[in-house]
C-alpha cells in the first residue's frame, strides 16, 4: 500500500481504476451482444457452432424458427399403402412411415389437379406450423387437420382415410392413426 499520498493522487488512481473496470465492463458487454448477434447478421453459424439454418425472415415458414422447408416433395409408401396401419406402444408405424420416405414424383398434371383442389379448399392452413416438416414427425394434438379430399387421394394414388393441413404453400398429409407427417407436396397454392 502506498503511504501518505495526497489526497489529489488518490482520487486520480482511484478515477483511473474505475474507468479501466468501466471499459472492460463495456468491451465485455458488447462482444456477447455480438457473440449472439453475429450468426443471424452475417449468416454464419450460431453461438454453439451450428450452422445456420439459411432462414429467410421473408419466406413463409414451413418448419418451426427456420422459415425453410425441410423436405420438399416427399412421401412415406408405408403410409400410403397401409393406411390401416395402427400405431402401437413400441412406435413401430412411427419408424415405418420414417424410414419409408421417398421422392413424390408428380407429374405436371396431378400438381395442378392439386392446385385446383386446394386453391379453393376452406381447409386447415398456416403460415408457420408447429411442427418440423420431415416425413416421420409427430403433429400436435392442438394442430387442426381435416380429411383428405378422395380426389386428392385419388390423384396421389393412396392416403386413404388419412388428413392434411397446408403449411405455407405445401399440402402436408397426416397419417390417420399415428399423427405423423406421410406426405409434403409442395406448391399446391
Amino acid at each position: 500500500m502506498a503511504k501518505d499520498l495526497p489526497r489529489s493522487e488518490e482520487r486520480e488512481g482511484t478515477r483511473k481504476l474505475m474507468m479501466s473496470g468501466a471499459a472492460i465492463a463495456a468491451i465485455l458487454f458488447v462482444g456477447l451482444g455480438l457473440w449472439f448477434a453475429a450468426p443471424q447478421l452475417f449468416g454464419v453459424t450460431n453461438h454453439v457452432g451450428r450452422p445456420s439454418t439459411g432462414a429467410d425472415k421473408g419466406a413463409p415458414a414451413t418448419t418451426v424458427g427456420t422459415g425453410v422447408p425441410t423436405q420438399r416433395d416427399a412421401v412415406s409408401t408405408a403410409a400410403k399403402q397401409d393406411p390401416a396401419g395402427n400405431e402401437d406402444a413400441s412406435g413401430r408405424r412411427a419408424r415405418q412411415i420414417k424410414e419409408s420416405s421417398r421422392p413424390a414424383n408428380l407429374s405436371e398434371q396431378q400438381r395442378e389437379q392439386l392446385r385446383s383442389i386446394f386453391s379453393t379448399s376452406q381447409g386447415p392452413a398456416m403460415d408457420r406450423p408447429n411442427f418440423e416438416m420431415m416425413i416421420g414427425t409427430s403433429v400436435p394434438r392442438q394442430t387442426e387437420t381435416a380429411d383428405l379430399p378422395p380426389e386428392a387421394t385419388q390423384i396421389l394414388d393412396g392416403f386413404w382415410g388419412d388428413q392434411y393441413l397446408i403449411a405455407g404453400n405445401s399440402l402436408v398429409i397426416v397419417d390417420q392413426h399415428s399423427r405423423r407427417v406421410a406426405g409434403i407436396i409442395a406448391d399446391v397454392r
